[in-house]
């Protein structure tokens, strides 16, 4: 972002209708240089932030203070969205709480992307592969907005999944060793309400609202979790975009 070349493209972009910017502080010479000119192009066009932060496994070194002194600076509590943070894993408790005292402070939604998270993150190790992926659980017990994603579908840096978010969280849950019902709710939040505070739309079923949904093949959002639920039928506005079949067993 700091070469202006890329500053112009992202102009550009914002000047043809992007509602929304992104940065990569880590992958820039200039991580500090990298975060504020990204709030001055947010500010430029009045749209959202979100960051890929913090993608490694070293403790030190975290872009966080800088981004929500910036969110602070400018107004944008609220705005700002993070993901991938996995320097968190790699804090001891006291540092992870630190950290997660100034996210709150900022309003900033933290979003893990556990698929990418564990399959880049100690890559180099021979034994004992750390998981490298925030337990977003104990950032939401503290009262910060936290969601769950997949970075990418089918590539270098993702190289499984079919754009379930139910598969995601089932996988995220395995990897943060959770297993309570409670533990689960908080965890279907993350990819349903939680999702939707931060993209700003609603999400209760409720006579009037926008008939844009999932079903899935489970009772509760406890099962749909531990299950990997398929889903059977979506709906966009109103109209559905596809369905399957539920399972059964089949008898000769």
């Amino acid at each position: 972002t700091t070469k202006p070349k890329t500053h112009e493209l992202l102009q550009q972009a914002l000047e043809q209708g992007a509602n929304l910017i992104g940065g990569c502080p880590y992958k820039d010479d200039n991580p500090d240089q990298h975060i504020e000119m990204i709030f001055d192009l947010a500010e430029q066009f009045d749209v959202n932030v979100d960051f890929h932060l913090d993608f490694d496994l070293d403790p030190q070194g975290s872009s966080i203070p800088k981004v929500v002194e910036e969110t602070i600076k400018r107004g944008y509590q609220g705005r700002v969205s993070i993901g991938h943070v996995t320097k968190l894993s790699a804090m001891d408790k006291m540092k992870r709480g630190e950290m997660a005292g100034l996210l709150k402070q900022a309003d900033i939604t933290l979003i893990v992307l556990p698929a990418t998270d564990i399959y880049i993150n100690g890559s180099n190790y021979e034994a004992l592969i750390p998981r490298g992926t925030v337990n977003a659980n104990q950032f939401a017990a503290l009262g910060l907005n936290t969601t769950i994603s997949s970075n990418n579908i089918l590539n270098a840096f993702t190289p499984y999944g079919d754009a379930s978010l139910i598969r995601m969280a089932n996988m995220y849950a395995n990897i943060a060793q959770l297993s309570t019902d409670d533990e689960l709710t908080d965890t279907f939040d993350m990819i349903t309400k939680n999702a939707a505070k931060l993209l700003a739309v609603k999400s209760d079923i409720i006579v009037g609202a926008p008939a844009t949904l999932i079903v899935l093949e489970a009772k509760s959002a406890v099962e749909a979790i531990r299950t990997n639920a398929q889903a059977l039928a979506g709906f966009k506005n109103g109209k559905q975009t596809f369905c399957n079949e539920a399972a059964y067993i089949c008898f000769e």
